[in-house]
């Protein structure tokens, strides 16, 4: 059976569209935590969350059309996980499958930037950015 592709084209776009809200909600969580305004802040988190579960409420769904087939699930995971920079559609919703891809990608790189300044902002040294760096540099010791 064949991937409804107007189908993964319209998940892949609400997908986004909750990736976009997070990262104006996210904007708005730097600027409550700048405030030191902790009602907003949590209030922040929580929405965010909300979106991020409306984000993997899509994957599983577009996942779930890859389930009628092997033939189905190649194509599913060609769409949706094949290298952005070589992709090209073979259709029309395919191209604009990739475009939103593409689009999402950019915004995920910017959230992932954001979280990472807020992480450690609020937890300095504690951070789970800098733990993973000293965690490179005390491997990296071992190995010289």
């Amino acid at each position: 059976m064949e991937v409804d592709v107007t189908k993964v084209m319209i998940l892949l776009q609400r997908r986004y569209n909750a990736l976009r809200e997070t990262g104006r909600l996210t904007k708005e969580l730097e600027e409550a935590i700048a405030r030191n305004d902790e009602v907003s802040t949590i209030m922040l988190l929580q929405m965010r969350a909300e979106e991020l579960a409306k984000v993997e409420q899509c994957m599983e769904e577009i996942w779930q059309l890859g389930e009628s087939g092997r033939e189905a699930h190649e194509k599913l995971t060609a769409l949706v996980t094949s290298d952005l920079g070589e992709s090209v559609g073979g259709n029309q919703e395919e191209e604009k499958v990739y475009e939103i891809r593409r689009r999402t990608q950019i915004i995920l790189d910017q959230l992932r930037q954001a979280d990472q300044k807020l992480n450690r902002k609020l937890a300095g040294k504690k951070s789970y950015y800098n733990a993973k760096e000293l965690v490179g540099k005390k491997h990296e010791s071992i190995v010289i």
